[in-house]
């Protein structure tokens, strides 16, 4: 079994193989592209000053900054008026609308830019930020989306790794397959997009309906020949998703992991499955050496779990500021993960919902 669980290790590199990060990309030295930012906010007063205040530390300038306050009950519009960003009420939710596609497609259709940035309230821009997204627009016929990196401050954070690492791997923008096949997704919490293909597609609107926006504005984007690139985030754009305690951190990643996987490129999922199975192999092998009288049995699993450890560092430290500890001790978030996940299909198999913002989510 050590053996078995090795040779998968390796399918890692197959669906990960080209992390591509933003400051890769070549800033453009010609006319800047005027940029609209949109932001769409329900109850976000905790995290949205910190995303406006880079904003404003921009060193290429967005013609306007949009805050859709969606339904706020704290005082998420108050805060975002005073870092001077215009502050603008979605009204009611439409029927067979969800909240956030509501809100992003009610900014849009007040932006003046040639080019529309959506971002999630719970991200943080870098100074050169823009000039870098700027940098794209070079690139003809193409949607972004940047993967912000994951800022861990408490513990409990710590949970969302493999969450994390599966959301990158799920968009199919980084592995060996993703060049030669037009099957990229997007990443939902930062969305730069030129104002004329967001029409073409309707905006939002064609995923009116959709809890992962992300994956179904992909499916669009692709089927009028526009193609979907994705980057991470790396030092330029993070974020700090649940700095509400783990209750927040549980119901997010269970109101759409399993939706995603469903969305998610076959092989890719097909590959990433057998590699997390892997590493659950790992952690039965390492459990069976006290009662296994052999020292060849007892020296491979343990090379495994080094094997394992490893990749789980070099991974979570791509996609965010997780602990050493983190990869040491891989058993108990994948455990974790193995759990949520469940939970996860269950709720979705009886169609049951998940609160989340104050919103029931299904």
């Amino acid at each position: 079994m050590p053996i078995l669980s090795l040779a998968i290790a390796p399918l890692l590199w197959v669906v990960f193989r080209h992390p591509r990060f933003l400051n890769q990309v070549k800033q453009t030295t010609g006319q800047k592209p005027k940029i609209s930012i949109i932001i769409p906010a329900r109850n976000e007063e905790h995290n949205i000053g910190i995303l406006l205040s880079s904003i404003s530390a921009q060193h290429l300038s967005p013609v306007e900054t949009i805050v859709v306050d969606d339904g706020s009950t704290d005082g998420t519009a108050a805060v975002s008026r005073a870092a001077g960003a215009r502050v603008t009420q979605a009204p009611p939710l439409p029927k067979n609308w969800k909240g956030k596609p509501w809100a992003c497609q009610h900014g849009a259709q007040q932006a003046q830019g040639t080019w529309l940035l959506f971002l999630d309230a719970d991200t943080s821009l870098e100074p050169d930020t823009l000039n870098y997204l700027s940098g794209l627009t070079n690139i003809e016929n193409s949607a972004f989306s940047v993967c912000p990196n994951h800022r861990i401050q408490e513990l409990y954070e710590e949970l969302s790794s493999f969450f994390n690492l599966l959301m990158v791997i799920g968009v199919n923008a980084f592995s060996r397959f993703s060049r030669s096949h037009q099957t990229s997704a997007l990443f939902g919490q930062c969305l730069f997009i030129q104002s004329n293909h967001y029409q073409q597609i309707h905006g939002h609107e064609s995923v009116k309906n959709q809890t992962l926006e992300n994956f179904h504005l992909a499916q669009t984007l692709l089927k009028h020949n526009i193609q979907c690139q994705s980057f991470l985030g790396g030092e330029l754009i993070s974020m700090r998703m649940f700095p509400n305690g783990i209750t927040e951190l549980w119901n997010s990643w269970k109101k759409g992991f399993s939706s995603g996987a469903s969305k998610t490129n076959p092989t890719t999922l097909t590959i990433s499955s057998i590699w997390i199975t892997g590493a659950m192999l790992c952690i039965v092998n390492l459990c069976l050496t006290p009662f296994i009288d052999s020292i060849t049995y007892v020296s491979l699993s343990t090379f495994c779990y080094l094997f394992y450890v490893v990749q789980c560092f070099w991974a979570f430290r791509l996609i965010g500021s997780y602990r050493y500890l983190n990869a040491l001790f891989f058993p108990i978030t994948l455990i974790f993960y193995q759990c949520l996940f469940f939970v996860s299909l269950m709720t979705k198999k009886h169609n049951s919902t998940t609160v989340w913002k104050g919103r029931e989510v299904s």
